[in-house]
């Protein structure tokens, strides 16, 4: 399985204990870590403020990239104008004539009145050589089954980890690697609840329960959390590629550490249905 680096606390405060802002001395420790590392991708949005343009005048813009797009809900512009501009933009941002990816960063885009047309456009894009693949983001199995009837995409990057294991417990994983599409997952740290200091934060007591019992689980099972949490993904083997966010250069090194030890079995009794406990969106 290969690994992924998140960038959305690049240019901006992400997840539960994100630092606010990542400064030119951070970028640098991070770029020496990869120099060492097999990692070859980096997941970006053009919604993630300055997360584009920190990467584009680093070595990062070397990885392959992965960007976002999202449709504005209101815009006098045609959906052909509304892509170019973002997507010239992004490269701008990027410092690159082409990229790895871009994904619909919501489905509903799909949807809507101008869903085909945006379609139309991102293949078009493909076609000019500008993106390698097109593909998308989803939070969800039935985002994907409704777009799955007019379109199968490049690539699909989806939420797994010990709490939220609702792709797993789908025929969805078998269905696209039969047909050949790459699968990426993100939200390993379901944005740090899994690793970092839960005992800091206001949150139900039913959670508070559940993380408790994973905690008490590793130490018996002499596993940190965070390992526990990336060999529960790895021990997946229909998941191409795994995506992880930090929040400075010493923990993407605890990461790249972990990464490179051999895996463990990981129990997946930690399954959550709740989510205003899984989904972040509803945080």
């Amino acid at each position: 399985m290969k690994i992924a680096i998140g960038s959305a606390n690049l240019g901006t405060r992400y997840g539960l204990f994100g630092k606010k802002k990542f400064d030119t001395k951070e970028i640098l420790k991070v770029e020496k870590l990869l120099s060492k590392s097999k990692i070859k991708f980096i997941d970006t949005a053009h919604q993630y403020k300055k997360s584009e343009e920190i990467i584009g005048k680093s070595k990062l813009k070397n990885l392959n990239i992965i960007t976002k797009i999202k449709l504005p809900q209101q815009s006098t512009l045609s959906v052909n104008e509304i892509v170019n501009k973002i997507i010239f933009k992004s490269l701008k941002r990027l410092n690159k004539e082409s990229i790895h990816s871009i994904l619909v960063h919501d489905y509903k885009d799909l949807l809507g009145k101008k869903g085909k047309e945006f379609l139309k456009e991102l293949k078009i894009l493909k076609q000019s050589g500008l993106v390698k693949n097109i593909g998308i983001s989803i939070y969800d199995s039935k985002e994907l089954k409704k777009i799955w009837k007019f379109w199968k995409p490049d690539l699909v990057q989806m939420p797994i980890n010990l709490f939220d294991q609702r792709m797993l417990e789908s025929s969805w994983l078998s269905i696209l690697k039969k047909n050949k599409i790459q699968i990426f997952a993100r939200s390993c740290f379901l944005q740090g609840l899994l690793i970092g200091n839960y005992n800091s934060l206001t949150i139900p007591k039913n959670l508070y329960l559940h993380l408790k019992k994973f905690d008490n689980w590793c130490i018996a099972n002499k596993i940190s959390r965070l390992k526990a949490c990336l060999d529960f993904v790895r021990q997946i083997n229909k998941i191409d590629c795994i995506v992880v966010g930090f929040n400075d250069a010493h923990q993407l090194d605890n990461i790249l550490n972990e990464f490179k030890k051999k895996n463990k079995k990981i129990s997946y009794k930690f399954k959550l249905n709740n989510l205003n406990y899984i989904d972040p969106r509803k945080w």
